[in-house]
């Protein structure tokens, strides 16, 4: 497995700096780009791309993190982190229910009956307005936990590991569900 932080000159750590991670990535692109390098070095481009897209976010950073320190983290027993499943209940419901309209929408047999069904539209697009805040909220407060446990990754790395992962699926979730919502908002804004 090819170590991105190394490949990129970063350190290997849970949070990275994005204005020197941006950096040093193009710096390392200007010397094996395509149009400018050698033709050995063409495959370092595709490289730095995919380790760039990597250490830029910070799921697909822990997960490379753990799988260069200690293995990856064991999805197949992934729970969801007692802190978002609250969350996980309000999505469930409120997709139920967007998809039950949906139907009711698609079996209206006139303009009137559909344009009746427009509060409850409303109301289902403030609630997932309200559900991606608290989700882009929460994405936020694990990015500040992540600088945390970063401070203490170099001292202490064997205590880190649980957080660590416990933080990767935290934003794998918060990832999945800010996509599912962003979806649900698209469709309820075409009824």
């Amino acid at each position: 497995m090819t170590d991105y932080f190394a490949l990129l000159g970063q350190p290997r750590a849970p949070w990275l700096d994005p204005a020197a991670l941006k950096e040093a990535y193009h710096r390392q692109t200007l010397k094996s780009h395509p149009d400018t390098a050698t033709p050995d070095r063409e495959n370092d481009f595709a490289e730095l791309n995919e380790a760039y897209q990597v250490l830029q976010d910070p799921k697909r950073r822990l997960h490379h993190l753990l799988s260069l320190e200690n293995g990856a983290p064991p999805s197949a027993n992934q729970v969801i982190p007692q802190e978002l499943q609250e969350l996980f209940l309000l999505i469930g419901a409120l997709t139920q229910r967007a998809n039950a309209l949906q139907e009711k929408i698609r079996t209206a047999s006139n303009a009137l009956s559909r344009s009746l069904l427009k509060p409850q539209i409303v109301e289902l697009e403030k609630e997932a307005s309200d559900l991606r805040e608290k989700v882009r909220d929460l994405n936020d407060a694990a990015n500040v936990q992540l600088r945390e446990i970063n401070s203490a990754w170099q001292s202490d790395r064997d205590r880190q590991f649980a957080p660590l992962s416990n933080l990767y699926f935290t934003f794998a979730y918060l990832g999945r569900w800010s996509a599912q919502l962003d979806e649900l908002a698209f469709q309820l804004s075409q009824l």
